[in-house]
C-alpha cells in the first residue's frame, strides 16, 4: 500500500529507537505533529525525551528507512494503522502503553472487538489440541473472532478450529507480517489472511526473535475481551500472556487438564489464583456476556461515564493531531454532594479521571499540564479527599 504523508511521519518517529508510546505522546503534546517533532531542535527534544533519544530523533535517517518499509508493504499487501486512526482496534487502545502502529495483512473489522484469545503450550497433548480446536470452532461459529499467536501447538489448533467453522481469526505474530514463523505454518498464515488478519507491532522485515514475544503477548491479550489458557507448563509464555490479560482488566479463563501432567500445571495454577474454569464455550460466553448464537445481536455495552485509559490516550492523540486541543472526558461533577473548593487544574483533572485509575503521564497529557504540576494537583486532591491513589502512581476519583 502507499502510505500517506501523515503515516510516513508517524512511522518514522515511532521507529526511532527509544521512542515508545509514552514519549511519543509527550512529543505530540509539545509539538502537535510527528513531522514538527522530527524537525525540532535537539535541545527542545532533550527536555522531553532526554539527550540520547533526542539525538536519535535528530539523526532519524540513520535509524529509519521508511522507503524500505513501504516497498515491503506493497510487496506483501500490508497495511499500516496508526494510533490516531479510527480503524485502530478499540480494545487495544485501552491498554497501558499500546503499540503506536500496527502492520496488518488481511482485514480488521469492527466486529473484531468481540474477540477471545486462546493460547497455550507449543507441545500440547492430544486432549489439549482437541480442546483448543473445539473452543476455537465453537467461538467462531457464534460470530466471535478467535485471536492467537500462530505458534505451534495450541495456537495453531485454535486458528484451525475457527477456520474450519467458517469464522474469523487473527494471528498476532512476533515478527514482521512478511515473515513466516514457524515456516511450517506458511499455508495456515495465508488462510488466516484470507479469513481474518495477521497483525504485528514489529516493522516489515523483522525476524522472529525471543525478545519480541513478550511484547507480542501483550497485544494478543489487549485485542481480546478474554483469554483462555488451554495447556501450559509452569514456565510457559502463555502464563505471561495471562498475566498481561489480568493487568489489562481482561477475563482470564483456564481449561483444567489431567492431574499431575506438566501441561496441566499452568491452567491449574491460574484456576487456583481466580481464573474462570472452562469446560465448554458457554462458560466463556456467559462470563463475557457474549451471544450464544451467531444469529443473535451482540448485546450493547453498558454505558460508561468515562472512557478507558487507553481510549483517553487515543482521543487525546486524535485531538492534538487534528489541532483541536486536548479532549476532556469523565464524570460530570456531582450536583448533590458538596465538595471542597478546587482550582481550575484540579477541576480539569477530576473531570478526566477514570474510575479504574489513570496514570500521571496520561493525566498530564490530557490536561495539557507538566507532569510535576499534575502531581502537585493530585496531591492536593488526595488531601481534600477527592481522589485515591493506587500503586504505580495511578489515581481514581473517590
Amino acid at each position: 500500500m502507499e502510505l500517506t504523508e501523515s503515516q510516513r511521519q508517524w512511522l518514522t518517529l515511532a521507529l526511532v529507537p527509544g521512542v515508545g508510546s509514552t514519549l511519543f505522546i509527550r512529543l505530540l503534546a509539545r509539538f502537535g505533529r510527528p513531522e514538527v517533532a522530527l524537525r525540532a531542535a535537539e535541545a527542545e527534544l532533550a527536555e522531553i525525551v532526554g539527550p540520547q533519544v533526542a539525538q536519535r530523533i535528530r539523526q532519524y535517517r540513520e535509524f529509519v528507512d521508511v522507503e524500505a518499509q513501504e516497498r515491503l508493504m506493497r510487496q506483501f499487501d500490508a497495511h499500516l494503522t496508526t494510533m490516531d486512526d479510527p480503524a485502530y482496534p478499540p480494545l487495544l487502545a485501552e491498554i497501558y502503553d499500546p503499540p503506536l502502529v500496527l502492520f496488518t495483512r488481511g482485514q480488521l473489522l469492527d466486529t473484531d472487538q468481540y474477540a477471545v484469545a486462546i493460547v497455550g503450550t507449543r507441545k500440547p497433548t492430544n486432549y489439549g489440541l482437541g480442546m483448543a480446536e473445539r473452543l476455537g470452532a465453537d467461538l467462531a461459529a457464534r460470530g466471535i473472532t478467535v485471536i492467537s499467536g500462530m505458534a505451534e501447538g495450541v495456537d495453531a489448533a485454535a486458528h484451525r478450529g475457527a477456520l474450519k467453522a467458517g469464522g474469523r481469526t487473527i494471528a498476532v505474530v512476533g515478527s514482521g507480517v512478511d515473515q513466516v514463523f514457524p515456516v511450517m505454518h506458511a499455508d495456515l498464515m495465508q488462510e488466516i489472511i484470507r479469513n481474518g488478519a495477521v497483525v504485528s507491532l514489529f516493522p516489515m522485515g523483522m525476524p522472529a526473535m525471543a525478545g519480541n514475544f513478550p511484547r507480542r503477548n501483550r497485544v494478543i491479550s489487549g485485542m481480546a475481551l478474554g483469554l483462555i489458557v488451554v495447556e501450559a507448563g509452569p514456565t510457559s509464555g502463555a502464563l505471561i500472556t495471562a498475566r498481561h490479560a489480568a493487568e489489562q482488566g481482561r477475563e482470564v479463563f483456564a481449561v483444567p487438564g489431567h492431574a499431575g501432567h506438566p501441561c496441566s500445571m499452568g491452567p491449574h495454577a491460574l484456576i487456583r489464583e481466580g481464573a474462570k474454569l472452562v469446560e465448554t464455550v458457554n462458560d466463556v460466553l456467559v462470563e463475557l456476556n457474549l451471544p450464544v448464537s451467531a444469529h443473535q445481536p451482540v448485546p450493547p455495552a453498558e454505558p460508561q461515564l468515562s472512557l478507558p485509559i487507553g481510549q483517553e490516550r487515543q482521543e487525546a492523540v486524535r485531538g492534538w493531531t487534528a489541532g483541536r486541543g486536548a479532549v476532556t472526558v469523565g464524570q460530570p461533577p456531582s450536583a448533590v454532594t458538596p465538595r471542597p473548593p478546587v482550582s481550575a487544574v484540579e477541576s480539569d483533572i477530576l473531570s478526566m479521571l477514570n474510575p479504574d485509575g489513570s496514570f500521571v503521564d496520561e493525566i498530564a497529557l490530557s490536561c495539557r499540564v507538566p507532569v510535576s504540576e499534575a502531581l502537585s494537583a493530585l496531591t492536593m486532591l488526595e488531601l481534600k479527599g477527592l481522589v485515591r491513589q493506587f500503586s504505580g502512581k495511578r489515581f481514581a476519583p473517590k
